[in-house]
Formats: structure tokens, C-alpha cells, sequence
């Protein structure tokens, strides 16, 4: 399966949302889910994954075209990162056997990283048909060609929206073509704001099975900006003494339940159902 992570505007949390969601996918589920994204920045998902001097080895050239050598590099040894081949590319292991990472040479040339992306990942992308082995891809929010290949084969595509009317109502007006295959998360939910979930849902028809939330939380933000949210999740997934983190991991597997649900259970039922149809011919 291939699920783009997208947004209409920068600073959505995107990233952030995509890495969280990857995270609590495999604690959760017996998925594999390998990460890619389609443009190469400082705010990357290595940022979110890795602290600072991991994050900048793993985007390192002589770490890039890696085989056997990853395993030799002392950073990777210490830190129990270790770099796989599928196929033809390298993936950082997050978590063992479950969640990966495939990580990008910055170009200088937006252009051409691009255009690098189209030839070299958008094929690789293809192979991603089961429904248990699941590509997350970190998309641009431009009209980048890749961008809008992306998108356009994604099974199904996660609309990242600020808590923010006239940005959702944005989403309708431009963006309707990808209304019968998107998830709509609220990033940074503010359970404060006046904007709540239900008001949104009623405003604009959003069927509750295809909209989740990521709370606003202190300790994820400090998480994503210093590479720890894998330490993060697992430490709080089973529970926390504070409030705040509780209600951000609750909403989180909620949120991870109902994307997983449209991405996966569903289409589990629609091919047992087609397949009785076939034997019952």
C-alpha cells in the first residue's frame, strides 16, 4: 500500500504527523512500513527520528550507498541503527523488522533532487501492493512533477489541516479530485480552540471513520525538534502519568486505528468479499 502525507500549506506538521502515526502503526500492528519522502530539508523526518548527530550521518554520502558498511560505522553501532538493503536502495532500520527509513542526499537543486526522485524511488514505489507492507511518503506540498505522481497513485492520501476554517475550506474549493481517497488528520489539535473536531465535522460533512486528530503536547514538540520520538511514543504508549501525554497517545492510536481501517481492514473485507463472489461463479 502507498500513503502520501500531504498537506496545501508548509508548517501543517505533516512530518511530524507522519512520523507519529508510523510509530504507533507498528507497536500496534503487525505491519512493515517503510518511510520515504520526496524532498530533502533540515526539518526532515530524520529530525523527528534520529538526534542531531545521528540525523547527520544518515544523510551522509559514504553512509548512503551503504551494503555491509553500515553495520561497521561506529555511530550506527552505538545507537542500534542499522542500514538494510531492499532491493536497490538502503533503508535505516527505526525498529526492528517493522519501521524503516529511506534517507536522502541533499542536492542543492531543488529541481534536480526531484527529478533524481522521479527516476530512481517513484518505480521503487510500485512494489508496495500488500496490504501489510505499507510505504509512507513525506510529500512535498508543491506542484513538484513527483509531487503530483505521488498523489495521483497513492492508495490512499493523508491530508494534514490546521485548526484553521478558511485552510480547510481551501482543501474543498482546489483540492476536491482527492476527496475520494483522503484522511484528513488536525495537526497540532487544540481542544482549546473554538474550531473543535465536531464543529469541523459538521461544518464541512467530514465522515467521522475518515478524520483523526494529533493533540498539541509539550513533550512531542520537545520529542520532534531533538530526534526523540520513537523514545517518546514508547515510553508513554502503554500509559503516562501525565494528562496531557495520555490524551496525546490516545488520540494518536485512535487516530491510527481510523487511518489503518480506510488504508488496510477495509480493503481486507472488500477482497474477502470479492473473492466469496468468485467462488460462489
Amino acid at each position: 500500500m502507498k500513503i502520501a502525507y500531504w498537506s496545501t500549506n508548509r508548517g501543517c506538521g505533516v512530518t511530524s504527523s507522519l512520523a507519529a502515526i508510523s510509530i504507533a502503526g507498528v507497536l500496534t500492528y503487525p505491519f512493515k512500513i517503510t518511510v520515504f519522502e520526496n524532498h530533502c530539508n533540515i526539518n526532515g523526518i530524520k529530525k523527528c527520528l534520529f538526534p542531531n548527530c545521528i540525523a547527520r550521518a544518515v544523510a551522509e554520502e559514504e553512509m548512503y550507498y551503504l551494503g555491509a558498511r553500515g553495520y561497521d560505522n561506529l555511530i550506527c553501532r552505538q545507537n542500534h541503527k542499522a542500514y538494510v538493503w531492499e532491493e536497490e536502495y538502503s533503508a535505516v532500520e527505526v525498529l526492528k523488522n517493522s519501521l524503516y527509513y529511506v534517507p536522502q542526499r541533499p542536492r542543492g537543486d531543488d529541481y534536480l533532487f526531484d527529478y533524481e526522485f522521479q527516476c530512481s524511488y517513484l518505480p521503487r514505489l510500485e512494489k508496495y501492493v500488500s496490504r501489510h507492507e505499507l510505504a509512507f511518503v513525506d510529500t512535498r506540498p508543491n506542484r513538484s512533477i513527483s509531487s503530483k505522481i505521488i498523489l495521483d497513485r497513492a492508495d490512499l492520501v493523508v491530508v494534514i489541516l490546521r485548526q484553521n476554517i478558511l485552510e480547510i475550506q481551501e482543501f474543498f474549493q482546489n483540492y476536491s479530485s482527492l476527496l475520494d481517497k483522503a484522511f484528513f488528520i488536525i495537526g497540532n489539535y487544540n481542544k482549546k480552540n473554538p474550531l473543535t473536531l465536531r464543529k469541523i465535522v459538521s461544518e464541512f460533512g467530514f465522515s467521522t471513520e475518515r478524520i483523526g486528530i494529533i493533540p498539541h503536547c509539550k513533550e512531542f514538540q520537545f520529542a520532534v525538534d531533538h530526534g526523540r520520538m520513537v523514545e517518546f511514543i514508547s515510553r508513554c504508549f502503554q500509559g503516562s502519568l501525565d494528562k496531557e501525554e495520555n490524551y496525546f497517545i490516545k488520540e494518536l492510536k485512535k487516530t491510527t486505528f481510523l487511518l489503518m481501517q480506510q488504508a488496510v481492514f477495509n480493503r481486507d473485507i472488500e477482497c474477502s468479499a470479492e473473492e466469496n463472489r468468485e467462488d460462489r461463479r
